[in-house]
């Protein structure tokens, strides 16, 4: 029996998939170069429907890179000018602060010689915490889904944060979120998401939103000393093109899905309806504690859940017996939680499957 994946990334990828992989070898397309006629027309449609279908705004860029943490790297490269702060609120916002830190391709100027990057904890004890913004940003950087224990970022305090600094350039990681919710994508200027979580496909791609604003920022910086500067990107991008030889595979199958998934809206709604029932049938149905105490603030596709490590084993233990997969805590909750994904790929009936484990 095939195993059921609840792993927040790679997870469970949409049924589909295999009969569009071989459409796709059947197709051709998988041979054609990316300046060719037939690649092109596959880019521009596959970018028309997945503006279409997440109600992308008109006047964004839509890009294709390797991974949601290669954004990381094109941010820092490309958008960094004179200041620029990173809230975070667990492991994987942290790590994108410390990569920026550390990163020696920040290109000083005669302006800037020296950037000023700020880290600032979003969330303390679950609660949203009173955050100093510096009004002199260029760049405000933040995990909106924070896959490392189940904490995100709500609409209310994403719009809070653009009237603190209006003048930034808000970037949003939203890799656990991407597909599975609806965003308001005008509230933030560059988002970004790995495509093999709430999008239902394999990994080695990602998708990147930018705004008009965050262009003439990346225009501003003009860095062009890196293969992916977000301009060079930009160039190929707007002949339907790619700078590099990109994952054609992943297109074509984004292409396809785009033509049979229902809207973010649908989608939205039942993912919302689907992460209240679950919280509720652990708190009423189960023994588990969640990580997250504030409701408010809890993720609606990642669920973090507490557990002693010797239940943890034997919860596992059952799990596989079951062949379902539970997701490994991480960070300071690596020994103490497991997480469950919610992405729209996986089914009620899966989830029927694990609370039966749970249960027991």
């Amino acid at each position: 029996m095939k195993s059921l994946s609840f792993y927040p990334g790679p997870s469970k990828v949409y049924p589909e998939i295999e009969a569009f992989m071989n459409e796709a070898f059947e197709d051709g397309i998988l041979e054609q170069n990316h300046r060719s006629e037939a690649f092109m027309a596959l880019l521009k449609d596959t970018l028309d429907t997945l503006k279409k279908r997440l109600d992308i705004p008109e006047d964004y860029h839509v890009f294709f890179t390797s991974s949601a943490t290669e954004c990381w790297e094109i941010s820092t490269q490309s958008l960094i000018r004179g200041k620029a702060q990173f809230l975070y609120s667990g492991a994987f916002g942290k790590k994108w602060f410390k990569y920026a830190v550390t990163n020696p391709q920040i290109n000083p100027t005669e302006k800037y010689p020296k950037p000023v990057l700020r880290g600032s904890r979003f969330f303390e004890d679950q609660e949203a915490a009173t955050v100093e913004i510096d009004p002199e940003n260029d760049l405000l950087c933040l995990v909106d889904n924070e896959t490392s224990n189940g904490t995100q970022i709500n609409t209310e305090n994403l719009e809070k944060l653009r009237r603190l600094n209006p003048s930034a350039v808000l970037m949003v990681d939203a890799t656990s979120s991407f597909g599975g919710v609806a965003h308001d994508f005008a509230l933030a200027d560059v988002w970004f998401a790995s495509v093999q979580k709430c999008l239902g496909m394999p990994s080695g791609m990602s998708i990147m939103l930018v705004s008009p604003k965050a262009i003439a920022l990346a225009r501003e910086v003009n860095e062009r000393n890196h293969y992916n500067s977000l301009l060079n990107i930009l160039e190929n991008f707007d002949q339907y093109q790619t700078h590099y030889t990109p994952n054609i595979l992943s297109i074509f199958l984004l292409k396809r899905l785009n033509h049979i998934l229902p809207s973010i809206g649908e989608i939205d709604k039942k993912t919302k309806a689907r992460a209240a029932d679950f919280y509720a049938f652990i708190k009423n149905e189960t023994t588990f504690d969640l990580v997250v105490s504030n409701e408010n603030t809890r993720s609606d596709t990642v669920f973090a859940i507490k557990s002693d490590p010797e239940q943890l084993k034997v919860l596992k233990g059952k799990a596989k017996e079951q062949g379902i997969i539970l997701g490994n805590g991480y960070g300071e909750w690596k020994e103490n939680s497991f997480r469950i994904a919610n992405f729209p790929a996986i089914t009620d009936e899966d989830f029927d499957r694990l609370k039966n484990v749970l249960r027991s």
